[in-house]
């Protein structure tokens, strides 16, 4: 049976609308699923990590004060007093950062209150014992430090840090649960929404290659083509259901369970474009080029997160890394972006930081990359890289350009997966970049935030552990 050019044509916009709008369905349910992953896993887990490590920091700075106190009363060698002078800096410093990272719980906060107490008050003790001997000598200051009060203060601070810590800990155990779960309903409506999409451009295939070739060997090839599709998508559902148990498999197994179709639709849809191409008309190549150009961005996109799982999972070796250095070599990569444009470039002088350079040079890479893009409509463009006065043993580093800018108002949806602030015809990419770059600061120990307007640009901040 044959169809008139018009039937074919209207049969080809209702298959390929059901494909399109499948596929805006699979991006909208990836993002949702992507955010929560991105929400409880990154950020809460590193969010909780920190606070354990900033705990056991404050803990070790009260511990290297009264190590450093206690060698200069045996020995008089006042060098060893240094730990204990930059004590209540440090850490009043370290007790600030963990009061702001649990400012959303009211029972953490009070035990912080009291740990500083009791820290400031051990710190007092170690002092005046310190002046008892200068004073009075070392007979006195022996008296001084079998005073138990302050072994006393310092006990209990040891128990509020193990009491925090196991509160931390718990609250770690519940979000992971949660995020599990979450994971595993968005893995089974991903693969379900893929298989659609898979059987909805499968069946467009089917459809244009019976009408314009032979039908009897056209379906043959087509039903055995669903077979391999329908076979893919049971073995990989299965191994989907089997790795869900590893929230970080997630990502890295929904991109090679997607990314091979997608190959396989896309060269499909070439081959077919070729075999058909006298018989299609300017509408039907125009369909099929379309089919392609989806395929071919949802495989970047799957890339892309990739990438993002796998700076999730890995390990960091640690070492000396000149940030100046760095930041010469990403402009040097992204000479194509900035190739006919006119850009003044002021690059300070940057310190040396502790990290695993390889991240460190994807993170300014994306940085800069954003710069670049967001000031396409500036004659000139203004990008400004430098870093701030190191404080606290962090070195806090901008990005700064007189670009588009943003609204401050959306700046918390700056660093999530697929979050994006402008329209995708006005500026390309997926919205993963910047997310990327939060989790590579966030597993140096450091934070990254943004400040915009709407028009006058925008500056992107960054701490890292500076090098002593």
């Amino acid at each position: 049976m044959k169809y008139g050019k018009s039937g074919i044509e209207s049969r080809l916009v209702i298959w390929f609308g059901l494909a399109y709008l499948i596929v805006i369905l699979m991006f909208a349910l990836s993002y949702l699923s992507a955010r929560r992953v991105q929400e409880s896993e990154v950020f809460w887990v590193a969010h909780g990590h920190q606070i354990i490590a900033e705990l056991e920091a404050s803990y070790f700075t009260l511990k290297d004060a009264e190590s450093g106190q206690r060698t200069y009363l045996f020995t008089g060698d006042e060098s060893f007093l240094d730990s204990l002078k930059t004590a209540p800096d440090k850490f009043r410093a370290q007790l600030d950062r963990l009061k702001f990272l649990t400012a959303d719980n009211p029972s953490q906060r009070a035990r912080l209150e009291r740990l500083e107490s009791l820290g400031i008050e051990r710190v007092n003790v170690l002092e005046s014992q310190v002046r008892l001997k200068q004073e009075r000598g070392a007979e006195a200051a022996r008296q001084g430090v079998l005073d138990w009060s302050g072994i006393r203060k310092m006990a209990e601070a040891h128990s509020l840090i193990g009491e925090i810590r196991r509160e931390e800990e718990s609250l770690l155990t519940q979000r992971r649960a949660r995020s599990a779960a979450s994971a595993r309903n968005a893995m089974w409506s991903l693969a379900a929404l893929g298989a659609a999409v898979m059987a909805t451009l499968a069946m467009a295939y089917t459809f244009v290659s019976r009408e314009m070739a032979g039908r009897r060997r056209t379906e043959e090839e087509l039903r055995r083509l669903n077979e391999e599709l329908e076979e893919r998508v049971a073995r990989r559902t299965a191994e989907i259901e089997a790795s869900n148990r590893e929230l970080e498999a997630f990502s890295y197994s929904i991109s090679h369970d997607l990314r091979a179709p997608l190959r396989h639709v896309a060269s499909f849809a070439d081959l077919l474009r070729e075999h058909a191409a006298t018989s299609l008309d300017e509408t039907g190549g125009n369909y099929l080029r379309r089919i392609v150009e989806a395929a071919n961005n949802m495989s970047r996109l799957i890339d892309d997160l990739l990438v993002f799982s796998r700076l999730g999972r890995k390990e960091i070796s640690r070492e000396p890394v000149n940030l100046t250095r760095l930041t010469e070599e990403a402009l040097q990569e992204l000479q194509p972006e900035t190739e006919g444009r006119e850009i003044v470039w002021r690059i300070g002088q940057l310190p040396v930081v502790e990290g695993n350079r390889e991240m460190l040079r994807t993170a300014l890479v994306n940085l800069l990359s954003n710069a670049i893009k967001f000031t396409r409509p500036r004659r000139p463009a203004q990008i400004e890289v430098d870093c701030q006065e190191a404080r606290g043993g962090e070195a806090v580093c901008f990005v700064r350009d007189n670009g588009v800018g943003f609204d401050m108002r959306y700046a918390v949806k700056l660093f999530g997966v697929f979050q994006r602030l402008h329209r995708a015809r006005d500026f390309e990419g997926n919205g993963i970049g910047l997310a990327n770059v939060q989790r590579i600061i966030l597993r140096h120990g450091g934070r990254v935030w943004a400040d915009g307007e709407v028009g006058r640009g925008a500056t992107f901040y960054f701490s890292l552990p500076q090098r002593v």
